[in-house]
């Protein structure tokens, strides 16, 4: 009787392509792969890795002709694929099918061109190809609180989504986040508000997450204050700008949504969280969300244009924002 990790490895071909943006999940799907067929301390003897930008085919090919010294397959890594030579690219597409079976080779790529013949032929094949493609804000939220648990921690479903809100969804700058705030908390079971806010150089508990609802709730001095404290803590006025874009397009979607349950199920935010902005879209009529979504594009435009101290840009927003919400009011 053959065990389950024997029969894992029966099931794996001879060749993969893992491809698209997420950096982290081909790292990730190349690491749960060599984990599976070579045991530890092995990967000296039955793991090679090439890059396409200075890849030597003779090379790769003689690591995929020899077989495993102490493994049950030997493992090729190929990565950056697509930076191959053409005659290389060429010289791959005619060898993958003779890859012997005590070998596999595992390619990555940021895009696959069909137009190539070499990925024609593995975009074609049968499970031979998996896109991953960058974390959606929900499965980034998800990712931070296996973060949290994974050191032993507990994290408020609330403040899971202001990191991603602060942070944005790339998994390494929040896995970073979640260890820094991770020490912070100390012994503590439960990473809290405070140890975020205490991270990001704030006085008071709140972060630049809570600014778009300070805006809308007519709090523009609250505002402008956080503002300047988030600036002068290092967050980036790009970075503001995102959590101000996904708080508008949250409520954007509130306004046509029968309750904050539907919400919920949408964006998978927490509870109060949802039931905050839903109160609000009920405030504010969509014309107004409208304005202030065409004011951050024109901030965004001015920050990267460079023209204006980018400072005052965040600041004029926040005050647009604020106007725009105040005397444009929905239902009461």
């Amino acid at each position: 009787m053959t065990s389950p990790r024997e029969d894992k490895i029966k099931r794996i071909g001879r060749y993969y392509l893992f491809y698209g943006a997420n950096e982290y999940m081909l790292k990730q799907k190349l690491s749960s792969l060599i984990k599976t067929v070579i045991p530890p301390g092995g990967e000296a003897f039955d793991l090679d890795r090439f890059n396409g930008k200075r890849c030597e085919m003779a090379d790769l090919l003689n690591s995929v002709c020899t077989p495993p010294a102490v493994s049950p397959l030997r493992v090729a890594i190929l990565e950056n694929v697509e930076k191959l030579p053409a005659r290389a690219l060429g010289m791959l597409c005619h060898a993958l099918p003779k890859i012997p079976e005590y070998s596999v080779l595992a390619m990555t790529a940021e895009k696959a061109d069909r137009r190539l013949k070499l990925f024609k032929m593995l975009l074609s094949g049968d499970k031979v190809a998996y896109e991953f493609n960058e974390f959606s804000h929900s499965e980034a939220a998800n990712l931070a609180t296996k973060f949290a648990a994974d050191r032993g921690k507990r994290i408020d479903p609330h403040l899971v989504e202001a990191l991603v809100g602060i942070y944005g969804t790339e998994p390494y700058r929040l896995e970073n986040e979640i260890e820094k705030l991770a020490l912070l908390s100390g012994e503590k079971g439960e990473i809290e508000k405070k140890d975020l806010a205490f991270a990001s150089g704030y006085s008071r508990v709140e972060t630049a997450y809570d600014l778009p609802e300070l805006a809308f709730d007519g709090k523009i001095k609250e505002a402008l204050e956080l503002c300047g404290r988030a600036i002068t803590s290092g967050i980036s006025e790009i970075q503001i700008l995102y959590i101000l874009k996904n708080h508008l397009e949250r409520l954007n979607s509130a306004c046509n949504l029968r309750d904050f349950q539907e919400l919920i199920a949408t964006y998978r935010i927490p509870y109060k969280a949802a039931a905050r902005i839903f109160a609000q879209s009920r405030k504010v009529k969509p014309a107004a969300i409208l304005s202030c979504l065409s004011y951050i594009f024109r901030a965004e435009y001015a920050l990267k244009s460079a023209r204006f101290p980018a400072r005052s840009v965040i600041e004029l927003l926040v005050v647009a924002i604020y106007r725009a919400a105040s005397g444009n009011k929905g239902r009461e």
